[in-house]
């Protein structure tokens, strides 16, 4: 396959491992082929090194952002482009959510969710053996 999504400055990513996972950064600079600079001055996560086995790149670019652009300019291009918003649309996003919101149900909910999947199923495979049957 051809590689879309580059390690480059302005590039969205967020963190797959370790205490921060979840939060959405974007790579400022980049120090060598294992580490980089990230921050996100719209979320508050601070300007530091991360090493890029912890980083999952986006598809998402903020334009205009260029090696090691300052917080403040970041800052504007971030909220130009309405990261927030474009995150929130992502797959990867509402992956998260839902394991956040599964992570978080009690014992009855969790009880509802397997009725309900179980339901799916047989209305799926009798739907599957009607078909079948023509």
């Amino acid at each position: 396959g051809v590689f879309r999504r580059f390690v480059e400055a302005g590039r969205v990513a967020y963190v797959n491992f370790g205490e921060d996972y979840g939060k959405v950064i974007v790579i400022v600079d980049i120090a060598d082929h294992r580490r980089v600079l990230v921050e996100n001055p719209t979320s508050g996560f601070p300007r530091q090194m991360y090493p890029l086995k912890r980083l999952a790149l986006t598809s998402l670019v903020v334009p205009g952002i260029l090696r090691g652009c300052r917080s403040g300019n970041l800052k504007k291009a971030c909220e130009k482009f309405d990261l927030k918003a474009k995150w929130e649309n992502t797959s990867d996003a509402k992956k998260m959510a839902k394991k956040d919101t599964r992570a978080n149900l009690n014992d009855f909910e969790r009880f509802s969710v397997m009725i309900n999947r179980k339901n799916r199923a047989f209305k799926v495979r009798r739907l599957a053996k009607k078909i079948l049957k023509k």
